[in-house]
């Protein structure tokens, strides 16, 4: 399965790059091994709202269910997510990203905290 991983160098710089969990099962119903939790929350932003650069509070798994939401990384670069879409956000330290939310619709993620990368530690 791919997705988004914002990841941050030695010098404190995130940057997105592109990864593939890996997954077994036969083709019908393929899923990846079970990963620990901390803690999870939903949250709904209005289009227009925005939060300046800040660090991931944990390392997070991140799902959109509905609207859109735009991550820009310390590097300039900048990505659209809507509904569908999943990230994984391991900048805790350094610089952090940005994120604005845009559409017509209110964008509803889910924020799931995870105790370490777990089967994401190789991507």
């Amino acid at each position: 399965m791919k997705f988004v991983n914002i990841d941050v160098d030695e010098h404190g710089h995130s940057y997105f790059k592109d990864v593939d969990l890996p997954q077994t099962g036969p083709a019908h119903r393929i899923s990846s091994k079970n990963q620990n939790v901390l803690w999870w929350k939903m949250s709904v932003s209005q289009p227009g709202h925005s939060i300046d650069f800040a660090k991931a509070p944990a390392l997070m798994f991140v799902a959109v269910f509905s609207g859109q939401m735009n991550v820009t990384v310390s590097n300039g670069e900048t990505r659209h997510f809507a509904r569908g879409d999943m990230v994984t956000m391991w900048d805790t330290t350094g610089q952090g990203h940005m994120v604005k939310f845009g559409g017509d619709e209110p964008c509803k993620v889910l924020y799931i905290a995870l105790p370490d990368k777990g089967e994401f530690k190789n991507l």
